[in-house]
């Protein structure tokens, strides 16, 4: 039997700041919980059935052959890392099993999420996965990713791989993956980048031209950082930057029905992004400068970049001092609209940044997790938890579920109430709102 080929996929340059240090890697683990029907995967006892469980992930992990892949570091940093298959892949080293009853909410999904667990292993593929038996009877399928496995965007691919639109039997048919091989030497990397960039160009002068494209100021200096992480680390070490750069954060979490934000979007003539993020720069107080919120834009326009892992830019809005929400929702509309058609934004002046905030939709309609339907999703995004405030919605079905994160000094339920408020504050009065009261993570160093 021939070997199959090799298989090596070099990691963007921008991709590699977010493992470039222990703080940067520690930093960017993101994360997600599915609330799911409990019924099919649980034993008489209310224990969790491992075996038909890791069946069932096995099947919906071979739909994410990108969760095969580790990173492998190029020689002397001569290119960037690239992801290769993992030969000794072993889907129980990914999972952990909590048969506890939990009562999930602001002060626990951190936990449930994985969190708890020391930072994700890179010499293997960077996500895991915990299943945690809730009070309510249902089951948590908590996951965390490195963002340097995909953006926002990709990583709710992701959740659409995992999940299917009708319940899949547990005798479902398996398709099989089928993947390249590792290079057996790190070698193979810059060789491997040589030759994808001389199939990039039909000349000698095309590929001569394109490699001189970038500086070589700047090549150089990537060289040298690459080569130069034990002196960084050693830093880190000796300074304590770590708990400077990586304070405690705690977050706060609520749903409202999203149809009737959409409304309220629609009549301050913006989007629901719009809405949401002038919603996150009016939960913190004001500042004579004004506020800014950093916006993720994805570049994925028709078939542009649908294959990029990380394929967005961070956009800044600025709204002017003393705004009220209208003002802030065209603020946002305006600013964002302008780097999509590549405009510049050098004529606003800047604010006091606080933080970043975004909005991703999941499904309309109910997913499953083989046989048992996902009644929930919370996610836990990735960001700088030096920041005043994140926050990230999820539209599933007929619910917008808000996360709002923010510094342990600092009051997140405060911040949840104003952004609630700010999205639907009629069914907020109205007691349609689910909240789940914030809670210190005392065991959580960034938000996720």
């Amino acid at each position: 039997m021939s070997k199959p080929p090799l298989q090596i996929d070099l990691m963007r340059t921008l991709d590699e700041q977010n493992i470039n240090s222990s703080i940067a890697f520690e930093a960017m683990h993101t994360g997600a919980v599915l609330v799911m029907d409990g019924a099919p995967y649980l034993r008489a006892d209310g224990g969790i059935d491992r075996p038909k469980v890791l069946e069932q992930l096995a099947r919906a992990i071979d739909r994410v052959p990108e969760f095969h892949l580790k990173l492998m570091s190029s020689p002397l940093g001569l290119t960037t890392p690239a992801w290769v298959p993992d030969a000794n892949f072993a889907l129980e080293s990914h999972v952990t099993f909590d048969d506890t009853p939990t009562d999930l909410s602001a002060a626990t999904v951190a936990q449930v999420a994985g969190f708890g667990e020391a930072v994700l292993p890179d010499d293997r593929p960077l996500w895991d996965v915990r299943f945690t038996v809730l009070t309510t009877g249902q089951i948590a399928l908590g996951s965390r990713m490195h963002h340097a496995v995909g953006d926002g965007e990709w990583g709710f691919s992701v959740i659409r791989r995992f999940t299917t639109a009708q319940a899949e039997p547990a005798d479902a048919e398996r398709e099989v993956l089928t993947l390249g091989r590792a290079p057996a030497s790190s070698f193979a990397i810059p060789v491997h980048a040589a030759r994808e960039l001389v199939k990039s160009r039909d000349s000698v002068r095309g590929v001569w031209h394109e490699y001189w494209r970038k500086p070589m100021r700047k090549r150089v200096k990537r060289l040298a950082a690459r080569n130069a992480r034990f002196a960084k680390e050693y830093w880190i070490r000796r300074t304590g930057l770590r708990a400077r750069m990586l304070p405690r954060t705690h977050l706060a979490l609520f749903d409202v029905e999203v149809s009737s934000t959409v409304r309220r979007a629609a009549k301050l003539r913006g989007s629901l992004t719009d809405l949401l993020v002038a919603a996150a720069m009016g939960a913190v107080d004001d500042d004579d400068r004004g506020v800014d919120v950093l916006v993720p834009v994805s570049h994925r326009r028709g078939n542009a970049g649908v294959d990029a892992r990380n394929h967005v830019s961070m956009v800044r809005a600025h709204a002017e001092p003393e705004s009220d929400l209208k003002t802030r929702v065209a603020a946002v509309r305006s600013i964002v609209r302008k780097i999509v058609r590549g405009e510049s934004d050098d004529d606003i002046a800047p604010g006091r940044l606080v933080g970043y905030a975004t909005l991703m939709p999941l499904a309309e309609q109910p997913v499953w997790f083989g046989e048992a339907k996902v009644d929930r999703v919370v996610i836990l995004p990735a960001g700088d938890p030096r920041s005043e405030v994140s926050v990230f919605g999820t539209v599933y079905g007929d619910t917008l579920s808000v996360t709002v994160v923010s510094r342990l000094e600092l009051d997140v339920d405060a911040m949840a109430d104003r952004v609630r408020d700010a999205l639907a504050p009629a069914s907020a009065e109205a007691g349609a709102t689910s909240e789940m009261p914030g809670g210190n993570q005392a065991d959580r160093t960034s938000q996720a």
